[in-house]
């Protein structure tokens, strides 16, 4: 019984040490990080210059809307340790505030439309594989959080290309719907701006209803995140049969580059008249093509 009664009195003495002897590290000091985001950049088919449009303007028919703002902050590892995400209409739409400890970073700002999505990685797009992109601005920024904080301004850019198909020919009697396709990038990695690897195959499809019949210079525009290579397009127009085209143009070697409009321009509906014509208008920057 001693024995026992020794043996927990020596437990007890080495728990009260344990106990004393733990030090709790005292909180890592956090310093106060503000981003203003004043507006984007463009440039436009007929203005030869920036346009700059403030971000808590702007009108739910702006050409160019950004309805969603992302926040993404790095360490220098490229480890994700921050995001934040604001809506068009939210109280102070186009700032992220932020406490940080001392040290180097990297924020990423991304704009788009509510369809915005950002997957883990961090990578981002619109929408799920089967949907198309939007026009999209980004910015990134490295900064050094010290002892006085931060407090940045920060314009995004565009990010994507655009692209314009313009059907010269009057649009027949008959014709039910027009379908565009192509491969396009997946997904673009929020820290280095690339893609993920893969790439999916876009249809993009505009139903051609009897006010369309007879036009001409009939005009879809698409945006694209496939900007660093050449790649095709095809075009094809269907009548009462959805799943057998009536005609189709295949318009090879399409390039289109950031915040560029490429335009392909021919005859889709009349024989014999196959070349589309390419045109690089870098206004937009602007870019034109002819099939």
């Amino acid at each position: 019984m001693k024995q026992i009664i020794l043996l927990l009195c020596i437990c007890a003495t080495l728990l009260f040490s344990c106990k004393k002897d733990k030090k709790v590290a005292p909180d890592e000091k956090l310093y106060p990080v503000n981003f203003n985001l004043s507006g984007f950049t463009e440039t436009q088919d007929s203005l030869n210059k920036i346009k700059t449009a403030a971000l808590a303007t702007q009108a739910t028919n702006d050409p160019v809307p950004v309805q969603s703002l992302v926040y993404l902050l790095f360490k220098n590892t490229g480890v994700l340790v921050s995001q934040k995400r604001a809506e068009v209409g939210s109280a102070g739409f186009g700032t992220f505030s932020d406490n940080l400890p001392a040290g180097d970073y990297t924020v990423a700002f991304i704009g788009g439309s509510s369809d915005l999505n950002v997957y883990p990685g961090p990578y981002f797009g619109y929408g799920t594989p089967t949907g198309i992109w939007a026009d999209l601005f980004y910015k990134k920024v490295p900064i050094k959080v010290t002892t006085g904080g931060v407090n940045l301004a920060a314009e995004l850019n565009r990010l994507n290309a655009k692209l314009n198909i313009v059907l010269k020919d009057p649009i027949p009697t008959g014709v039910t719907k027009i379908t565009v396709g192509f491969n396009d990038t997946t997904f673009i990695s929020a820290h280095t701006i690339k893609g993920d690897g893969t790439s999916r195959a876009r249809l993009i499809t505009t139903n051609i209803g009897a006010t369309d019949i007879g036009k001409t210079n009939y005009t879809i525009t698409i945006y694209t995140l496939n900007n660093i290579k050449p790649f095709d397009v095809t075009i094809n127009y269907y009548g009462s049969n959805n799943t057998a085209p009536l005609g189709t143009r295949l318009v090879k070697d399409v390039i289109c580059k950031r915040n560029t409009l490429t335009t392909l321009s021919g005859n889709l509906f009349m024989p014999g008249n196959s070349a589309f014509n390419i045109t690089v208008n870098q206004d937009w920057n602007t870019v034109n093509l002819g099939f």
